[in-house]
């Protein structure tokens, strides 16, 4: 059994430039959705409400990556020997139940409106807050985007994207209060409605993402990209029982190699060390396990594994 460590997982938790990209948008967002919260009182817009409450989420959610990112940074122990990447799905799943809880608000204070439609304080103030939300929104958009590519981190740039659907759902907002200042009192709670969707919308994703990680399910291709690497190596005589599985943002791979069962044991393990760096030359491993098998014999391992034939 051969082990083999890379580093560029530890460096996406760890990179100062992702860590003052989320920072800043998370200052941005929230003074934008304070902006908010004090039209949504004024004016008693329920769409600019429920943008503010959706910002203040993504504020929120902001904070609980950064605390995962620290934690996931600690050294492995007895009690956790796999580290702590896996502390990033905990952290996904206290984020839908963040946002959950302001897109149930948004849903109720829009509801309310329906039924007990009220006098608009200030339309201007309101439109001029939603704005700030599409400005404030776009702006760190563009700025994680081109942090996360400066950087190599496909979730901040994933992160940015997202920010740009935000915009959107802010623009939601500005035509609500606009329409309902001008005479059309339903456009304000149905632009609340239509956020609210939005955001169970984008939520539905995170929910796939959480799923497909705790259930360790890994693009097939990986799978086949992970055994072709290793048939390359000189020496490897077949691959088999090839798995991976995701641990945070870090992929771990396990295998099994057929060599030269008269091979000795420095040779298979030379042979095993090719096939790690093969394998993570093509991949973003940061550990890939390989057992070395003797070629040509039928064997079974522990555990109730299937036989493996020659």
């Amino acid at each position: 059994m051969a082990g083999h460590d890379h580093t560029h997982g530890m460096q996406a938790y760890s990179s100062r430039d992702a860590v003052r990209a989320v920072i800043v948008s998370a200052v941005v967002l929230g003074a934008a959705a304070a902006f908010e919260f004090a039209a949504a009182l004024a004016g008693n817009s329920a769409s600019v409400l429920a943008d503010a409450l959706h910002n203040t989420g993504d504020v929120a959610t902001t904070f609980v990556l950064l605390a995962a990112f620290a934690l996931a940074r600690r050294p492995a122990t007895r009690q956790f020997p796999s580290g702590f990447g896996r502390i990033e799905d905990v952290a996904t799943l206290l984020i839908i139940l963040i946002i959950v809880v302001t897109a149930a608000a948004a849903a109720a204070e829009s509801i309310v409106k329906f039924f007990q439609p009220e006098r608009y304080g200030n339309v201007l103030l309101g439109m001029a807050a939603a704005a700030a939300g599409v400005v404030a929104n776009l702006a760190v958009s563009e700025y994680k985007i081109r942090v996360g590519r400066g950087i190599g981190s496909t979730a901040l740039e994933a992160d940015g994207v997202h920010s740009r659907i935000d915009a959107l759902v802010s623009l939601g907002a500005f035509v609500g209060i606009g329409l309902a200042g001008l005479g059309l009192r339903l456009a304000d709670p149905i632009a609340g409605l239509l956020i609210t969707v939005m955001i169970l919308y984008i939520l539905a994703g995170t929910v796939r993402q959480l799923f497909l990680r705790m259930m360790d399910a890994v693009d097939p291709h990986l799978i086949q990209e992970l055994t072709e690497a290793a048939r390359r190596v000189d020496g490897v005589l077949g691959v088999h029982d090839v798995s991976a599985r995701w641990v945070g943002r870090e992929l771990v791979g396990v295998m099994h190699v057929d060599c030269d069962p008269n091979s000795s044991l420095k040779d298979a393990h030379d042979v095993a060390m090719r096939v790690e760096h093969e394998a993570g030359h093509d991949l973003p491993l940061a550990r890939l396990d390989v057992h070395m098998d003797p070629g040509g014999d039928d064997h079974q391992h522990a555990g109730g594994g299937a036989a493996h034939q020659h």
